[in-house]
């Protein structure tokens, strides 16, 4: 049996450049934080200093990172609860760090060259 190779412009659709990624991040806020890991055992949270985004935060700037989980869990004996997590698909700021790379470095580019240009007129001007 042979696996077929199905390219990713036939797998994905609707597929577009990312606008104005720096101005994006730039509206992120990175927080350091611990997991309430006592409160909610039942989670199995990690312990310990984590690095990440709070979801308000990442809904208002990126609204298709945050999705809502879904999770029961025991509360008394044959009682269960139910709650709402609201997760962050962080994988999917890489390429958006990536757009946002480029394009600093797109305007680093131009802004090298008009200093340049500027150092060259400046020395070819007579006093």
């Amino acid at each position: 049996m042979f696996a077929q190779t199905v390219p990713d412009s036939e797998i994905k659709k609707n597929i577009t450049e990312i606008i104005n990624p720096l101005q994006k991040l730039v509206q992120l806020e990175p927080k350091a934080f611990e997991y309430n890991t006592e409160k909610y055992k039942h989670l199995k949270l990690q312990h310990g200093k984590k690095f990440g985004f709070m979801s308000d935060n990442m809904w208002q700037v990126f609204p298709e990172l945050v999705t809502t989980k879904h999770s029961s869990y025991i509360f008394g004996k044959n009682v269960y609860r139910d709650m709402k997590i609201k997760t962050i698909d962080q994988t999917s700021l890489i390429p958006v760090l990536v757009a946002a790379i480029k394009e600093q470095q797109a305007e680093i580019k131009e802004l090298k060259k008009e200093v340049e240009e500027l150092k060259a007129a400046k020395i070819t001007v007579p006093n």
